[in-house]
């Protein structure tokens, strides 16, 4: 029977006095953002040491990673790779900053899933040299620097022939 592969069997380490134990788990996650979301491929790669602590399971390690982000200011799509340290309890009694165990397993997909969301800008940015766009419709800085101009595609450009002429 395949097990998932975020739920850790941990009952070799609840209870004991043993040296941590080092998990790899390569996997492919849907997890997003409004304006971010982790990649399939590569896989998304979690490289950690869970360990017995008295009342729990302490869980460190690392994360990898490729992400797509939108730029919050020219909306365009680009790809960042990042990897984030990380560290979660586990416990039977799980409180407001832990993760519970059930029964003799713990289910790490929650922890990854928030530390990782949790390390991605929530307004990602393409770089800061990006101008971005500007009032008048499609126009990029980046591409278009003449940019935000009084022209005739403004919505209220019919209403300056209702106006008597400037002298």
């Amino acid at each position: 029977m395949n097990r998932p592969p975020f739920l850790v069997d941990v009952s070799d380490l609840l209870g004991r006095d043993v040296p941590p134990r080092d998990i790899l788990i390569e996997v492919t996650v849907d997890w997003k953002l409004e304006m971010s979301r982790i990649l399939a491929d590569p896989p998304f790669i979690a490289d950690l040491a869970i360990g017995p602590i008295p009342g729990g399971i302490l869980v460190r390690g690392e994360v990898c990673y490729s992400v797509e982000h939108t730029c919050r200011r020219c909306l365009a799509t680009f790809v960042d790779d990042g990897c984030d340290p990380i560290t979660g309890l586990f416990e039977m009694d799980p409180g407001e900053d832990t993760y519970p165990i059930l029964g003799t397993s713990i289910d790490l997909e929650p922890f990854l899933r928030d530390e990782t969301l949790l390390g991605l800008p929530l307004l990602p940015i393409c770089s800061e040299s990006c101008e971005g766009l500007v009032s008048t419709a499609e126009t990029d800085l980046n591409t278009d620097p003449s940019g935000d101009t009084n022209d005739a595609r403004s919505p209220f450009a019919v209403l300056r022939d209702l106006l008597p002429p400037e002298d």
